[in-house]
């Protein structure tokens, strides 16, 4: 119970984005795991997840999300009050008739007297709303004391109105040390919810950093826009 109450007292953080913005959206979900960059970061009870975002002068956009979890990227800090709120402010713009671009500043902040917050900076740019690239790169990523870059790619290929597949693929390089993560998955929209059903694989070399069996598994999620 006081784990579920840590993550809704955080999430009630979003609705301070300012009202003055001129378009604004959120969304909220459930789900039965919470993997980031290959790696599980809940180790039991529902993964809950909510956010907000506030565009300013057609460009400017500034949001905030929060996720429950039980611990950093980095398996030895645990996070007491099992939430992870980020924070992030950018500008989003076309690049062509099909084409947007994004880029962001994202602060990463954790309760607790062991976590460690962390800034990342990244790129990103979608094309016809089906597929598009990231390219990510923090001083102190992952909450580690080392460069971090991240490349993400994916692509979404619709079979209706209410169902699509995604496919997703990404690295890590965090020092010397380089992983690979990928998931593939399959949305469903019944009114104003999207079932969700996604398979996360990750690099076997995560069992030197002791992720073991975390980064393959099967997610259910449930999520709803406003």
């Amino acid at each position: 119970m006081a784990k579920t109450v840590s993550v809704v007292a955080a999430l009630a953080v979003i609705w301070t984005v300012p009202a003055a913005a001129v378009d604004w959206t959120g969304y909220a979900s459930i789900g039965t795991d919470y993997i980031y960059r290959g790696v599980s970061l809940l180790d039991s009870g529902p993964a809950l997840q909510g956010g907000v975002e506030g565009r300013f002068a057609d460009n400017f956009i500034a949001g905030v999300s929060a996720v429950r979890i039980d611990r950093q990227w980095l398996y030895y800090q645990d996070v007491d009050d099992h939430v992870q709120v980020d924070f992030y402010a950018g500008a989003d713009f076309g690049c062509g008739p099909n084409c947007r671009a994004r880029l962001l500043v994202s602060r990463y902040q954790f309760p607790g007297p062991d976590t460690r917050d962390w800034t990342e900076g990244t790129a990103a740019v979608e094309f016809f709303d089906r597929f598009g690239a990231s390219y990510s790169w923090s001083p102190e990523g992952l909450g580690s004391n080392v460069i971090t870059r991240t490349t993400e790619a994916w692509v979404q290929q619709p079979f209706s109105l209410t169902t699509s597949v995604e496919l997703a693929y990404g690295q890590v390089a965090i020092s010397r040390f380089n992983y690979w993560y990928a998931h593939v998955g399959v949305s469903h929209r019944i009114g104003r919810f999207v079932f969700g059903l996604t398979q996360y694989v990750g690099d076997p070399g995560l069992k030197h950093l002791l992720f073991d069996s975390h980064s393959n598994r099967l997610v259910l999620t449930v999520s709803t826009a406003f």
